[in-house]
């Protein structure tokens, strides 16, 4: 009785915690807070909304990127979780996001406490149950970076933790089973996360099987696991054909390892503020004092969660950048995965002594003390509508839904996080679609957008208007800062806008607001007199949007008719099936009077001699440390920019074998070419990558010898002409009518688009023919999820059977 009445306090106490935890966050008026927490609130308000109409599962949203696959690409289980919230909070999408916050504090708080009950130890689990919501790093993933599906995976953290460590000590079959349901729902979270957990788990159970020398219960756990990813195959399947992988991910990882120092400094974060993942000092010193101390049973947890956070250092990212697919694991945002080891050995710990364990309580109390910022900003002036709207009338976001037409591009370097996105599409009833938004992996379009966003960065103002254009943005809002030199480029980007139709509709301090006269809606028609072909060869089209990049990097996969409408083809990063037949090919066109440029560092590796060789001319590396020595052209003498500062080793080729140099240099004394012709004049090769150099630099010399190369064939900009489109978007279909051939509509291509008309995909944009196009939408990659999720449930049943049966013939 005694027992049960002190659980049912618990449970009150942390009824009255969740609330307390919401008037806090409430009396603020700045939420919601954290990077990406918008976009979840975003996507729950789709939701929603969608589940009014009598669609509970929405293949589609037109509204961001052009046009996404709102649940295929993006963790379901939170959106759903979130529009459940949204419905408790009476169709509130912000006070949603506060019933969120509470039930994911209450849920995890529970889970502890249930572990807790299990142990024999209710006063323990009910202290870390409310411990976990406010560990420094678990409020960082909520109130910093905003994901609210990893916060709602921290539900399920602890409790996947006990099912596996019950399973390792007593192998209850019932106990192993549950571990299929849970970990689906940790996948349906978030994919990524989960799969980490996965991996980390092997590593766990290896140290488990060393400390304990058990053996026999890890492989059915793992069995678990692995049908937890088959049970989900309906949405698995799909989310796993497609979508994008960062192309950057190698230099992006970089940022998610770091000191340990920083990790365990505990009054860094009242010096500098909680910009930092915050591993935790008491958690560290718990776990060294249990993996000295501890006994067999716990052993193991305290040692996983010390290896774990040696894994987060500094030291180790080089280590995982040589594994494969180690560059994808950023092992800081993991640092919650160790807690929960530590946390829960702590739990499990029974032969502590009580005052031991009390002190324990109070450091761990302690060090979470200085984190109390991030749920707390005092009382606010404004509610959190207000501060809503004030930041919509400060970015000229107000201003931009008022006068946008068919599509609006937002330039802001992601400084609001989610919260720009979310004002332009989806506050205060504004529907207006963007060709941005938040989670750009599902975005078909994100190559064009990751060209937007260069180009601003790196000053082609012609080139981002008129990309704008072709994705159908007829308002541009860009954020000052994020121009190349804001001080000295105010006049260029609009003079830029205007050759384009762009006027500036208002300004402030901070941002440029741009527009320009349409359709209601359209799309466009344009000819390119320049072609890219090749992964790399964007660089060169930055400088001359007049080129079109390629639908292919393989020269085979292009015909002589296609290619000889072009002026110029510029190749770097390309490849090819048949090198014979793509030389001669190229040769054609040229002696037709079609400018063939080749960057060296962009041809492919000769697969018999392992060198950079095409059509006779061969690729020697050769380096420059700050900036190249004086280029001898035929325009005369190059005295180009240094490069940048974290370009400052230059590793890239000069050229051997050309039949007529045009530029050259000396290295260490030595002639060296860069630059020259082979076959005729129309065949350009050129070397010491000076067209990257020319992107990163703007160097007006190296860009009047890049004209030069390509003979200026090219004129300043595409021939670009606005079509109108009539476009209805009625349930799953879109029906789309055109008065002329081969238009772009401006909306992203799907691979769920099906339709009994010719619809193509160009620069990963819809193009349409004329007359009426009905497209349809349909479930991608339905029976091969479907047969991947009956095997999950056949396999889980089976699984049950085999390991009952496995049970009782040990028992006897």
């Amino acid at each position: 009785m005694k027992k049960n009445a002190g659980i049912v306090l618990a449970m009150i106490l942390y009824a009255f915690l969740a609330i307390g935890i919401v008037f806090v966050i409430y009396i603020g008026g700045t939420y919601p807070v954290g990077a990406d927490a918008m976009s979840h609130v975003y996507k729950g308000n789709v939701l929603y909304h969608n589940i009014s109409r009598g669609n509970w599962y929405p293949l589609y949203d037109n509204l961001w990127y052009n046009g996404v696959q709102m649940l295929r690409y993006w963790a379901p289980l939170p959106v759903y979780f979130s529009a459940f919230c949204q419905f408790l909070a009476g169709g509130s999408d912000i006070n949603g996001y506060l019933i969120y916050i509470s039930l994911v504090f209450y849920g995890g708080a529970l889970v502890w406490l249930y572990i807790g009950i299990r142990q024999q130890r209710i006063m323990l689990g009910t202290f870390v149950g409310v411990l976990w919501f406010f560990l420094p790093n678990n409020l960082y993933t909520l109130f910093v970076v905003g994901h609210l599906g990893r916060a709602l995976l921290m539900v399920f953290l602890p409790l996947i933790l006990y099912f596996i460590e019950i399973s390792l000590i007593k192998g209850r079959w019932q106990t192993v089973c549950k571990i299929v349901p849970v970990y689906a729902c940790m996948l349906l979270c978030d994919l990524e996360y989960a799969a980490v957990f996965a991996l980390i788990m092997l590593s766990y159970l290896l140290i488990y099987r060393i400390i304990n020398h058990q053996k026999g219960r890890c492989i059915p756990i793992m069995c678990a696991m692995f049908l937890g990813f088959a049970l989900i195959g309906i949405w698995l399947v799909p989310s796993l054909r497609g979508g994008k992988l960062a192309d950057d991910a190698l230099r992006m990882m970089k940022g998610y390892f770091q000191d340990a120092v920083i990790s365990l400094d505990p009054v860094r974060r009242l010096t500098r503020g909680n910009v930092d993942y915050y591993f935790g000092l008491s958690v560290f010193l718990l776990a060294v004092f249990g993996a000295v101390c501890g006994k067999k049973r716990s052993l193991h947890g305290f040692w996983a969660g010390l290896i774990f956070f040696a894994c987060t250092t500094t030291s180790m990212c080089a280590i995982f950048a040589k594994i494969p697919g180690g560059r994808y694991i950023w092992m800081l945002q993991f640092i919650s995965i160790a807690l929960c080891f530590i946390l829960y050995s702590f739990v499990t710990w029974d032969t502590l002594k009580r005052g031991f364990v009390v002190i324990c309580c109070i450091i761990l109390v302690v060090d979470i003390v200085p984190s109390y910022t991030l749920i707390y900003h005092g009382k606010g002036t404004l509610t959190a509508s207000e501060n809503m709207e004030q930041s919509a009338q400060g970015t000229l976001i107000a201003k931009a839904r008022k006068i946008t037409k068919q599509r609006a591009a937002l330039i802001d370097g992601s400084t609001l996080g989610a919260m720009a996105p979310y004002l332009l599409t989806d506050y205060n009833g504004a529907k207006v679609p963007e060709s941005f938004g938040t989670g750009w992996r599902a975005a078909t379009t994100s190559n064009n957008i990751a060209r937007l966003n260069d180009a601003v960065e790196e000053g082609f103002y012609l080139f981002l208007f008129d990309r704008c254009l072709e994705l159908g943005d007829d308002t541009v809002l860009i954020k000052k800062s994020e121009l190349r030199d804001p001080d000295k480029d105010l006049i260029e980007v609009t003079e830029c806008a205007q050759k384009l139709g762009y006027i500036l509709a208002a300004s402030n301090d901070s941002y440029l607001l741009y527009h320009i006269k349409t359709y209601e809606q359209f799309g466009t028609t344009c000819q390119y007199e320049g072609l890219a072909i090749g992964s790399s060869s964007d660089f060169l089209a930055y400088g001359y949007p007049n080129i079109e990049p390629g639908d292919s990097n393989n020269v085979n996969d292009y015909s002589y008719d296609k290619l000889s409408k072009y002026k110029v083809i510029y190749l770097s990063g390309f490849t090819y099936d048949d090198k014979d037949k793509a030389e001669k090919m190229l040769l054609r066109l040229s002696e037709a009077g079609v400018r063939i440029i080749v960057n060296g560092d962009g041809i492919p590796d000769n697969p018999q001699t392992k060198i950079k060789e095409f059509m006779g001319v061969e690729c020697q590396d050769i380096y420059f440390q700050n900036g190249y020595p004086v280029l001898y052209t035929k325009e005369g003498e190059l005295d180009t920019s240094l490069f940048d500062v974290d370009k400052r080793n230059w590793k890239t080729v000069y050229l051997n074998g050309l039949d007529n140099t045009m530029g050259y240099l000396y290295d260490t004394g030595v002639k060296i070419d860069f630059a020259g012709n082979v076959e005729n004049d129309n065949i350009v090769f050129l070397g010491i990558n000076l067209t990257y150099h020319y992107f990163l630099t703007r160097d007006e010399s190296v860009g009047k010898f890049l004209g030069s190369l390509m003979d200026d064939a090219l004129a300043e900009l595409p021939d670009r002409a606005l079509v109108p489109l009539d476009i209805a978007h009625a349930g799953d279909q879109i029906i789309i009518i055109s008065p002329q051939d081969q238009v772009n509509t401006t909306i992203a291509y799907q691979d769920i688009f099906d339709s009994s008309e010719k619809i193509h995909s160009v620069h990963n944009l819809l193009e349409v023919n004329s007359g009426e196009t009905k497209i349809t939408l349909k479930y991608p990659y339905f029976w091969p999820g479907m047969i991947v999720s009956i095997f999950g449930v056949i396999g889980w049943i089976l699984f049950g059977v085999w390991m009952r049966k496995r049970q009782i013939l040990n028992k006897s």
